[in-house]
């Protein structure tokens, strides 16, 4: 039977701050920190006044923005942005971006995934990379009404024109709230054909406090702790005294999940209505 110690969890309030020209930089998940083999994840804090640039290479890059108390900006495809909590970019291969903070320290996430195989991503073109924050990215609502998302990277959400919101499978990701007492289901994520190793996947928790369940053991999470579940680990996480706020990534985007408590409302997501009063629409993961 699975049990806690299968998990890596680290916090990067007790992990070392390397500095680096941007200001700090921690390792939060790599194959020799956690064993994975298709995501690295960093915490990096941007000192007041400073930039970090960023060149793909080629591999993807997102840059998500935890805390920007005082500003800052972030520059992709010729245009500036504002660097405001939630805000990012992801990078497909090739490009760039320079994320600037403003007159107080940024608090930065940067993941990165290898270029993924064409068999996992099923005809996707890949690339180009985006811009997004809280205001371009549509939320959707768990059938309990307990969770509820925003995916900064995923192919097969549609915006609302119709567009998917990426043209890869290199990488899912994107935040998650949880209302007092809302939880997952006990699952886990097994690999498939063109991925059978299974992806890399973590939770990063920004606020509040959390509860992580393998097996019969649990454990409670603080804020600034990264959970990494290696692929056909069983778990579930739910808030623990309040809400709870945290970023999931998994790459690459080709995994089965299997659901394997009772409840009946699963994984079922659903977009929230633009319009008040409309009726939701499930959101359809083929």
């Amino acid at each position: 039977m699975a049990t806690i110690r299968d998990v890596s969890i680290v916090n990067w309030n007790r992990t070392e701050a390397k500095p680096v020209a941007s200001g700090y930089e921690r390792t939060l998940c790599s194959q020799a920190l956690c064993g994975s083999k298709t995501l690295d994840v960093y915490h990096r804090t941007l000192t007041q006044g400073r930039k970090l640039d960023v060149a793909a290479g080629d591999s993807y890059h997102l840059l998500y923005v935890i805390e920007a108390p005082n500003g800052g900006s972030v520059a992709f495809g010729g245009k500036t942005h504002a660097s405001e909590d939630g805000a990012g970019v992801l990078l497909a291969p090739g490009e760039s971006a320079t994320i600037a903070a403003g007159s107080a320290d940024l608090q930065l996430l940067h993941m990165t995934t290898p270029r993924p195989p064409a068999a996992v991503e099923e005809g996707l073109p890949g690339g180009p990379g985006y811009f997004f924050n809280r205001h371009t990215l549509r939320r959707l609502s768990d059938a309990s009404g307990g969770r509820v998302r925003r995916f900064c990277a995923e192919s097969s959400v549609r915006l609302l024109d119709g567009a998917r919101l990426t043209p890869t499978n290199a990488i899912q990701a994107g935040e998650m709230h949880y209302h007092e007492g809302g939880s997952s289901p006990y699952h886990r994520h097994i690999g498939t054909a063109a991925n059978p190793d299974g992806a890399s996947h973590c939770y990063i928790t920004f606020k509040g406090r959390g509860v992580v369940q393998v097996g019969d053991d649990t454990q409670e999470i603080d804020p600034g702790t990264l959970v990494y579940f290696p692929p056909g680990v069983p778990h579930r996480l739910r808030a623990h005294g309040g809400p709870l706020d945290y970023f999931e990534v998994q790459a690459w985007r080709s995994f089965k999940t299997i659901v394997l408590s009772e409840e009946k409302l699963g994984l079922k997501w659903y977009y929230d209505p633009v319009t008040p009063g409309a009726p939701r629409v499930e959101w359809d993961q083929s």
